[in-house]
């Protein structure tokens, strides 16, 4: 064989070689973020009040936070310690699948109620709740 022709062979498998550690080296740390745990600040969320959203998770990218498969206004949030947390306002009563993502998905089910009473005043607090308790 000639050596031009050894040289070419030598580039076409270095080419693909670095390609290949590339590709793997790219996809690496996505597959290894995911969140571990995905929270929410009420266990009876009502509609139409603020909660926090609390995910836990390994590294430090962007965490995306979804409600029914939408994107919650703030997303993505960068994580500070393992904990990315953002406000959430459910709209609507009913069953809401609340997600995190982070390489992978963590999905909770919340049941959102509605308010008892119109106005603030039913959001997280207890029935005197507007008197500042």
């Amino acid at each position: 064989m000639s050596k031009s022709r050894n040289v070419g062979r030598l580039r076409a498998g270095l080419g693909a070689l670095a390609a290949m550690t590339c590709a793997v080296v790219a996809g690496a740390p996505h597959a290894a973020a995911t969140v571990e745990q995905l929270t929410v600040s009420s266990s009876s969320p009502q509609a139409g009040c603020v909660y926090q959203l609390t995910a836990k998770v390994n590294h430090w990218f962007e965490v995306w936070f979804y409600d029914n498969a939408l994107i919650i206004s703030g997303s993505p949030v960068k994580p500070v310690d393992g904990v990315a947390t953002i406000q959430w306002k459910p709209s609507k009563s009913g069953t809401h699948t609340l997600a995190a993502l982070q390489g992978l998905a963590y999905e909770i089910k919340v049941n959102v109620a509605e308010p008892t009473v119109s106005g603030s005043a039913t959001c997280g607090a207890g029935p005197l709740g507007f008197m500042g308790s």
